[in-house]
């Protein structure tokens, strides 16, 4: 009978069963959307090594992160993604409620004295609604990035479950810089949101250094492609939710 022998792509060992005799990581398999099931399951019923470690490398090498994880199937020395944006998320959520970061934002925006009690009120409703939802819109905007790097870098034929999770990497990396500002003016109160568009820029130049990285194409070039991605990306989520604004609006009058 023929056994199978398997090169580990952790570290290289060759194996014959399901794992790596050497460092114990599974055979790596191709990400579908049955693994990213599989991986939110576990999210919720086991606890991984790695969060520390992850986060600190994401803040550093975005992309290659991913790529190991991804496309070369480097995945035991890193904490699920799902699990990690996850946590974030909650982490987030928790922020965005006790910082007020949303109701700051829109006061600032608007001008307390212009508003009419009907505005304030509908206001009122939608900064509560933000803030408490956080952890949820940060999962909602997966889909649309997602699919703007699957339109954009669609010659390298990675699936729309690889491109799932290498934007939940970069969402869930972003997140933690969106936490900052949040409690930056949480500290320093309103005079702290016009730090808000500096931020921003950070958010938006790490998203497109980390999909570069990705993509191996951090010249010129790719810089302007991963750039366009991610303005793509933020046009469907924008559209999506004006929608959105527009129905909470029209269904709460």
């Amino acid at each position: 009978m023929n056994i199978a022998i398997h090169t580990c792509s952790n570290c290289d060992n060759e194996f014959s069963k399901d794992y790596c005799n050497n460092c114990g990581q599974k055979l790596a398999h191709k990400i579908t959307m049955s693994h990213i099931g599989h991986e939110l399951l576990h999210s919720f019923t086991h606890a991984d090594k790695g969060f520390l470690y992850l986060f600190i490398q994401l803040f550093i090498r975005p992309g290659k992160v991913a790529r190991e994880y991804i496309a070369e199937g480097k995945r035991k020395r890193y904490f699920l993604p799902f699990q990690y944006i996850l946590i974030i998320g909650t982490l987030a959520a928790f922020v965005a409620v006790n910082s007020h970061y949303f109701e700051t934002a829109i006061t600032v925006i608007n001008g307390a004295d212009a508003e009419t009690a009907n505005k304030a009120r509908l206001m009122h409703k939608l900064t509560t609604f933000l803030s408490k939802y956080f952890n949820f819109l940060i999962l909602l905007q997966l889909p649309f990035f997602t699919l703007a790097t699957f339109i954009a870098y669609r010659k390298y034929r990675f699936n729309y479950a690889e491109h799932l999770t290498l934007q939940t990497f970069i969402t869930a990396q972003t997140t933690v810089i969106t936490m900052l500002v949040m409690l930056l003016i949480f500290f320093i109160k309103k005079s702290g949101i016009y730090v808000v568009p500096f931020m921003s820029l950070f958010s938006f130049s790490f998203q497109i250094f980390a999909n570069s990285q990705f993509f191996k194409e951090q010249h010129f070039k790719g810089i302007l492609k991963a750039l366009l991605a991610n303005i793509l990306g933020t046009i469907f989520f924008i559209v999506f939710m004006m929608i959105a604004i527009f129905l909470f609006a029209l269904f709460t009058k």
